[in-house]
C-alpha cells in the first residue's frame, strides 16, 4: 500500500477543497490522483479518462518514504506487484505472477525502455533522484512492443523547477540524509539546481551503504552493498512552446546476494555478488508543442546506455572442492529511441509514433577456479574463456492509440501497434563445442513480426462511479541473449535456442471505480492467458535447452483505496490475490504470492503527521512440490512520524522535513513466497528463502523543495 502522503499542488491543479499546510490548526490533504495526465499511457488523458490498470506513485510519496527497501520497496505497495528480495539492496519484482528476471514486463526511464539489465536494473535507480513512478498493469505492447505482457513501470526522473526568465544562478542543496539500524545503512543526495536565461539545471551526487543486514533468527550473511554515482538533467527552452533536455547518469553498485534468485541457498553454500556493476547511460530529448495541424505536442528521444559488470560466484556444496567463478559480462551497449505525437480531433484523443533500441550483447568470459576443500590447494582452472556467441538486437515499433470521449458518460479507447524484431547472431569462437555450433547451423538471423492491439471501454454509470473494461495482446520475442546464452550463471549446461518463437498472452480486464472528496478506490479483475512460454527442458542427460512450451492461466483480483475519515484521519488499503496455473502440468506456478495486503491509517497534525501500516502475506499451500515449499503466512507492523522542521525550529527551516519510523515493529520472521529457494537445503537457513529484515529503526532528513 502507498502510504498516504501529504501534498499541496501549486495552482490546485488537484485540489480538493482540503486546506494546505501552513494554516496554523490545520491538516493537510492527502494526495489524489484525479487529473494527473500519466506520461507512461503516451496518451494526453489522465487516470480516470483512461480504462486501463494504472498506479502512480508521487514525488511527496516518494520523498516522504523511510526504509531500506529503495525502488523496490516502493513499488511492493503497488497492488499486483511484489519485491523477490535478493540482498539489502538488490531483488526482483514479482508482476501479475511472473518474475522481472523473466523478461515478461518492462522498466523504462522517461519513457524510454530500459534494456540490458533484466535482473538488476531497479538496483541502479538512486530513490531520492525520481519525481515520480508510473505503473501500468497489464499488457502494453500495444503501446511499448516485446516484452510489456504483465506490465509497465516507468520512473520520472527529477529536474530543476526555475523561472527560464530570471538570471541564471545555481545553488547546492543537500536533497536527503537517510540512517537505517538493521543494517547500518547511511545514505544521501546532493544537489546543485538553479538555471535562467532559458535553462533549467539539475546536477546530482548519491550515495548508499549498507553491511548484512539483521533477520529475527540471524543475519543475512552477504547481503550489503554499496552504490555511488551522479547524474545531471539541464534543459533548455528557446520558447515557451518548447524545451532541449541532455540528460545522463553514471552509476557503480557492489550488490551481494545473500539467496533469492541466482543465490539459494546462500551462506555458506553459495556466494554470490556483482563488484561492480557499472552503467553509463545519456539521453537527448525534446519536447514541443503548437507544432502543426497534425499534432498538438511532440516528445522525442535517443540514448545510449552501456554496463561493465563482474560476477564473483563461491560455490562450496561439494564435499571435495569449492570453485570460485568470476563471469565479466562487459556488455550490453543499447541505442534506443522513441517520438510520440498527440493530437485532440474534437473528442477523440489521438496519439501515436514509434520507438526503437538495438542492442550490442558480446558474450560473457569467465575464469573457473577449484581448491580443495581437504589442503586449501589450487586443483584447476579453465582459464578464461567465451561463454557464448555475441548478438546483435534490433527492435523497431509503430503504434497508434485512440480514446474517444463518447458523450459524457463513455470513453472507448483502442490501440494498434506493428514491431519488428531483427536478431543477428555472431560467429562461432575458440573453443566452441562441436553440439553448440551444430544447433546454431542456418539460425543465426531470427526474425519476428508481431502485430498487438487492445480495446478498452469505460463507462460512467453514476456520478463518481465508473465500469471499465479492457481486452489486450501481449508478446515477448525471444532476445539475442536468450538466444545464444548457453549456461545459467555459468553453472547449468544449456544449449542455445536460436529458433524460439515469440511468447504471447491474451489478458481480458474488467474493473469498478469510485473517487470522491478525498476519498477513492480502484478495483480490478483479469485474466491472462499465455502461449508458447519458454521454458527450459531436459535434452540429454545433465543439458539443457529454451524451447515453446508452455502455457499458463493467470486470474488476479487487485483493489487500491483511499479514504479521508476526518479532516485529519485518512486510511489506505492495497489487496492482492493471485491464481497461476501451468495448464500443461496444472501445477501451480512457483513463487507467486496468493494474497497480499497492506493496510494504513494515518493522522494529520499542524506540520506533523503519524502512520501505522501493516504488511501481510497469506501462507501459501497450493505449490509445485518439485520447485518450491510451502511458506506460513505472516504480517508486520511498521510505525511513523513526521515533522516539519520550521514548527519547531523557525522559518529558516521551512525547506526541511524529518521523517522516522520503526519497521517490523514485532520482529516478525517473514520468508516473502516470491522468493526462490534451494530444495536440497533445508529452508531454516536465513537465505533459503532469504529472511525479510528484522526490527529496524529508519531516520530520514530531507529538503521538500
Amino acid at each position: 500500500m502507498k502510504r498516504n502522503v501529504v501534498a499541496c499542488v501549486a495552482g490546485g491543479v488537484l485540489g480538493l477543497g482540503w486546506p494546505c499546510a501552513g494554516a496554523a490548526g490545520e491538516p493537510e490533504r492527502i494526495h489524489d490522483l484525479e487529473g494527473v495526465t500519466v506520461s507512461a499511457t503516451r496518451t494526453a488523458d489522465s487516470i480516470e479518462e483512461t480504462p486501463r490498470a494504472v498506479t502512480v506513485i508521487t514525488g511527496e510519496e516518494i520523498r516522504d518514504r523511510v526504509g531500506s527497501g529503495g525502488i523496490q520497496g516502493l513499488l511492493a505497495d503497488v497492488p499486483g506487484i511484489a519485491f523477490a528480495r535478493t540482498g539489502g539492496l538488490g531483488g526482483q519484482l514479482v508482476m501479475r505472477g511472473f518474475n522481472t528476471n523473466a523478461g515478461r514486463s518492462i522498466m523504462a526511464i522517461d519513457g524510454d525502455r530500459y534494456r540490458g539489465r533484466s535482473t538488476l536494473e531497479y538496483n541502479m535507480i538512486d530513490p531520492n533522484s525520481v519525481e515520480r513512478i508510473e505503473v501500468i498493469r497489464g499488457p502494453a505492447s500495444a503501446i511499448y512492443g516485446s516484452d510489456a505482457m504483465a506490465g509497465v513501470v516507468n520512473i520520472v526522473t527529477r529536474r530543476a523547477k526555475v523561472d527560464p526568465d530570471q538570471p541564471f544562478t545555481l545553488r547546492p542543496k543537500l536533497r536527503a540524509l537517510e540512517w537505517n539500524s538493521v543494517n547500518d545503512m547511511v545514505g544521501g543526495r546532493v544537489e546543485l539546481l538553479g538555471g535562467g536565461n532559458g535553462f533549467d539545471v539539475m546536477l546530482g551526487v548519491n550515495h548508499r551503504q549498507g553491511g548484512d543486514y539483521a533477520t529475527p533468527i540471524g543475519d543475512a550473511l552477504n547481503s550489503g552493498f554499496n552504490s555511488t554515482g551522479a547524474d545531471l538533467a539541464v534543459g533548455f527552452s528557446p520558447s515557451t512552446d518548447s524545451r532541449w533536455e541532455l540528460s545522463g547518469r553514471y552509476q557503480r553498485v557492489v550488490s551481494r546476494r545473500a539467496g533469492g534468485l541466482g543465490a539459494a541457498p546462500g551462506e555458506p553454500w553459495l556466494s554470490v555478488r556483482e563488484d561492480p556493476i557499472i552503467e553509463r547511460y545519456l539521453r537527448l530529448a525534446w519536447e514541443g508543442r503548437k507544432v502543426g495541424s497534425w499534432a498538438d505536442s511532440i516528445d522525442a528521444s535517443v540514448y545510449v546506455r552501456d554496463f561493465d559488470t563482474d560476477i564473483y560466484q563461491r560455490n562450496s556444496r561439494s564435499p571435495a572442492v569449492t570453485l570460485y567463478n568470476h563471469i565479466k559480462v562487459y556488455t550490453p551497449t543499447v541505442w534506443g529511441g522513441h517520438l510520440t505525437a498527440m493530437k485532440r480531433l474534437g473528442s477523440h484523443a489521438l496519439s501515436y509514433g514509434g520507438d526503437f533500441f538495438t542492442e550490442s550483447f558480446a558474450g560473457r568470459v569467465n575464469n573457473v577456479d577449484r581448491y580443495s576443500n581437504s589442503t586449501g590447494a589450487l586443483v584447476g582452472s579453465t582459464g578464461w574463456k567465451q561463454m557464448e556467441r555475441g548478438a546483435d538486437q534490433t527492435n523497431l515499433g509503430l503504434f497508434i492509440n485512440d480514446n474517444w470521449h463518447v458523450g459524457e458518460k463513455w470513453t472507448l479507447s483502442g490501440s494498434l501497434r506493428g514491431d519488428i524484431v531483427d536478431v543477428r547472431i555472431g560467429d562461432t569462437y575458440p573453443g566452441e563445442s562441436p553440439a553448440l555450433t551444430q544447433a546454431y547451423q542456418g539460425k543465426t538471423r531470427p526474425r519476428h513480426y508481431a502485430v498487438t492491439g487492445g480495446v478498452g471501454a469505460l463507462y460512467e454509470f453514476a456520478p463518481a462511479w465508473q465500469l471499465v473494461g479492457n481486452l489486450s495482446r501481449g508478446f515477448r520475442a525471444p532476445s539475442g541473449m536468450n538466444l545464444t546464452i548457453a549456461s545459467i550463471a555459468g553453472t547449468q549446461p544449456t544449449l542455445p535456442s536460436p529458433d524460439l518463437s515469440p511468447e504471447t498472452n491474451l489478458t481480458a480486464e474488467a474493473g469498478l471505480r469510485w473517487h470522491g472528496a478525498g476519498s477513492w478506490f480502484r478495483l480490478t479483475a483479469y485474466q491472462s492467458k499465455y502461449r508458447d512460454l519458454i521454458t527450459q527442458r531436459l535434452v540429454a542427460p545433465n543439458l539443457y535447452q529454451r524451447q515453446n512450451l508452455g502455457r499458463a492461466t493467470i486470474r488476479g483480483v487487485e483493489l487500491e483505496a483511499r479514504a479521508r475519515i476526518t479532516p485529519r484521519w485518512s486510511a489506505g488499503l492495497s489487496a492482492t490475490y493471485t491464481h497461476a496455473r501451468n495448464d500443461i502440468s496444472g501445477e501451480p506456478l512457483p513463487y507467486v504470492a496468493p494474497l497480499t495486503a497492506n493496510a494504513s491509517l494515518r493522522y494529520d497534525g499542524a506540520g506533523w503527521h503519524g502512520e501505522g501500516v501493516l504488511r501481510a502475506f497469506k501462507a501459501k499451500t497450493d505449490i509445485d512440490p518439485t520447485q518450491e515449499r510451502r511458506t506460513a503466512g505472516y504480517g508486520m507492523l511498521d510505525l511513523f512520524f513526521g515533522l516539519d522542521m520550521d514548527r519547531v525550529l523557525g522559518s529558516g527551516w521551512r525547506d526541511w522535513k524529518v521523517l522516522a519510523g520503526v519497521e517490523n515493529v514485532f520482529n516478525q520472521v517473514g520468508r516473502n513466497p516470491t522468493v526462490t529457494e534451494n530444495l536440497s537445503y533445508p529452508n531454516t537457513l536465513v537465505g533459503n528463502p532469504l529472511v525479510e529484515p528484522g526490527r529496524s529503526v529508519v531516520l530520514k532528513l530531507v529538503g521538500t523543495y
